[in-house]
């Protein structure tokens, strides 16, 4: 971004309204938002209507967190419009995002909002797809919106949603006042701003569930209708008063000609006729009095920008960049110091804080992820990316026990629930998943977190809580000894690589190289790479990962995820790998490759290359993964020069627990296993997927 000394880039606008609201948690995720984008920005609460617990919160945040900033408006419930309008006139940022008090959408969406508005857009909607609150606010939901668009002529989808970004110009010159921020996409629009729509991760909605009674609905209608008469005739107002006065005059007409007919040509009397008294009162609505409530809009709307209709109480501001004039106007003329320097609370150094084991809060991501980044047993399967991934194969949302004390994260132990008919109904720190599961160094924080998940496993009902350790942590569970794997330092010479390899696997590496008969390629083609894994699997009479899954990583991990082929001189791949990125490590996870004998052989050509390549980009690790000990996977790390290293999965078991005996090693399955191989393709695949997702 281009960074201009007068001004930051963000001001992301809080409203809050709830008594409730987590701001701590809100201030520092959006905080590390901005740090991971790396953009110059500030957080600004605007209270309104609160106080008390919530105010103290501020304060602590304002006084040991640059970028944070309070508003305290005074009275209560002044609406999302004036809120937003007192932050415009307190805020640096140029673009500007605004939000609810709870973390109801991803917040690694800005970085999208920020993308667009540098290039191509003044203000950004979002668009909660797929949404997560009750069935019947959805349809209500979609109706509102459906409705909206055939009156307003837009397009946008989700105008209820307030999470948004903006030009800061769109705040300046569009006057808004009542309820009218909802209907600001549609204000913009009109006035030619460029308006556009993206797709974002709904995490959590606080609305009212149900029916919200008819004065709700009535006053969102007249909204509706105000806002439509703002965007479609300001300019021409006779075409809307004209109309519906004239169908007015129509309907006064159709009902009072008649009588008047009869008294001119047949001499009837139009005393005793209400019907007569009823048109002309309608004839009189339509030539007079339809307009007055519509012309006082017109005069709000064009005079609101002179308007300021609210009063700032206090401004909390810890001295950010480039920090706005030590004095302000407040709402009615008046003159208060606007920078208040606050120091942290004595109460919260006082004596040893307990450990606290709680649900990680929804946007808490970025948060979470930087503490996985920075522990050194963090593993891709600890970050929200491949927690994400599940839950969009899944289809449900995980959980995620955070281990804190004096708001300091020690350890988190992500988890999911799955009902299998192989397993049964079981809990498993992450699946499809060869580590992930307790990560932290501290030893208190380690068994609250695992007694904290048990219980709610045998809460559920579920027949073992599955945890996917690397490390021993020494716990009470009981520990299966079923799984290695392989990892080794790579060496700073991408040429050294080849003499890592022993002596037997050095030489048919060689061979292949010299005979020039394969090409090692990156290439990022998901339909190939599928074809021959789930060929491979079936040999193996084993499911194949879903092409679902495939997609799901490739939305999730972007460009943590790459993918490598062996190609023959004439072009046909006969050997490819699936590697996924963290941090200084590349662990090859999925591979596959022809049953031929020369597709057999590419494969430790492949994975030479493979670290070459990895060298070459920086990589410190090469992380082979998992595999059952003493199988033919194991043999061929091992001859590759890997040297086995044990897995420490616990298991805590329910009142109806036992170790899971669905498994390859399991003799009960060689049956199968070997009609599994002879099924035609047709049936494995769709099959495989199906099964795949149910043995976590």
């Amino acid at each position: 971004m281009d960074k201009n000394p007068e001004t930051l880039d963000l001001s992301i606008f809080v409203h809050v309204t709830d008594p409730g609201a987590k701001v701590r948690e809100l201030g520092q995720t959006y905080l590390e938002a901005m740090k991971t984008l790396q953009v110059r920005g500030e957080v600004l609460f605007i209270l309104d209507g609160v106080g008390g617990r919530i105010l103290e919160e501020c304060e602590a945040l304002e006084a040991c967190n640059k970028g944070i900033r309070v508003l305290v408006l005074q009275g209560k419930g002044n609406g999302e419009s004036i809120a937003y309008a007192a932050a415009r006139d307190h805020s640096q940022g140029r673009f500007v995002v605004t939000s609810p008090d709870y973390l109801q959408i991803d917040p690694s969406a800005i970085g999208s909002f920020l993308e667009l508005l540098e290039s191509q857009a003044d203000f950004v909607c979002s668009w909660r797809h797929p949404r997560i609150d009750p069935l019947l606010n959805r349809l209500q939901s979609r109706f509102f919106n459906w409705f909206l668009r055939r009156l307003s002529k837009n397009g946008l989808h989700d105008l209820n949603c307030t999470f948004r970004g903006m030009r800061r110009e769109v705040l300046e010159e569009i006057p808004i006042y009542g309820d009218q921020f909802r209907f600001l996409p549609i204000l913009a629009e009109r006035q030619g701003f460029r308006v556009t729509e993206v797709s974002v991760r709904h995490l959590e909605e606080r609305g009212k569930t149900g029916f919200f009674g008819i004065g709700v609905y009535l006053r969102r209608l007249l909204d509706i209708l105000a806002v439509t008469f703002l965007t479609r005739f300001t300019s021409k107002p006779i075409r809307f008063f004209g109309s519906l006065g004239l169908v007015l005059i129509l309907v006064g007409l159709f009902l009072g000609v008649p009588p008047v007919y009869e008294k001119v040509f047949h001499g009837s009397s139009i005393q005793d006729r209400p019907i007569f008294l009823m048109g002309v009162v309608l004839v009189t609505f339509g030539l007079q009095l339809i307009g007055f409530g519509l012309v006082g809009e017109v005069i709000i709307f064009t005079r609101a920008r002179n308007l300021r209709d609210y009063k700032v109480q206090r401004v909390l501001s810890s001295g950010t960049p480039n920090a706005p004039p030590s004095e302000l106007e407040s709402g009615e003329g008046e003159r208060e110091v606007a920078l208040v320097t606050l120091q942290p609370s004595a109460k919260g150094q006082e004596g040893p804080k307990p450990l606290i084991i709680r649900h990680a809060a929804p946007g808490e991501d970025l948060v979470l992820d930087r503490f996985v980044r920075e522990h050194p047993q963090g593993t891709l399967f600890h970050t929200s990316a491949w927690r994400r991934m599940v839950e969009d194969v899944l289809e449900k949302p995980g959980e995620v026990l955070v281990a804190e004390k004096d708001r300091k994260i020690l350890g988190i132990l992500p988890f999911f629930e799955v009902k299998s008919p192989f397993l049964g109904k079981v809990a498993v720190s992450m699946p499809f998943g060869v580590y992930g599961g307790v990560l932290t160094e501290d030893e208190e924080a380690a068994r609250g977190l695992v007694a904290r998940a048990a219980d709610l496993s045998n809460s559920h009902r579920n027949r073992y809580l599955e945890l996917r350790h690397r490390e021993a942590l020494g716990l009470e569970g009981v520990v299966s000894d079923r799984y290695v794997t392989f990892r080794r330092e790579l060496p700073e010479d991408p040429e050294d690589c080849l003499g890592m390899i022993p002596r037997k696997a050095r030489a048919e590496i060689r061979k292949a190289r010299d005979n020039g008969n394969f090409r090692f390629v990156e290439r990022k083609d998901l339909r190939l790479f599928h074809a021959l894994f789930a060929a491979n699997k079936q040999e193996l009479g084993s499911p194949s990962i879903p092409f679902s899954m495939l997609t799901a990583l490739e939305r999730n991990l972007g460009p943590k995820m790459v993918m490598h082929c062996v190609d023959r001189p004439d072009g046909q791949t006969i050997a490819t790998v699936l590697s996924f990125i963290h941090g200084d490590c590349l662990m090859p996870y999925y591979s596959g490759a022809l049953s031929t004998r020369e597709g057999r052989g590419a494969n430790n050509y492949m994975y030479w290359r493979l670290m070459e390549w990895a060298s070459a980009k920086g990589f410190k690790i090469f992380d082979f993964g998992r595999s059952r000990k003493d199988s033919g996977p194991a043999k061929f790390k091992k001859n590759m020069g890997f040297q086995p290293e044990p897995l420490h999965y616990e298991y805590f078991l329910g009142e109806k627990g036992k170790l899971p005996g669905f498994h390859p090693d399991n003799p009960k399955l060689g049956i199968y296993q070997r009609i599994w191989r002879r099924l035609p393709g047709f049936i494995v695949r769709p099959l495989g997927g199906w099964i795949f997702k149910r043995l976590p």
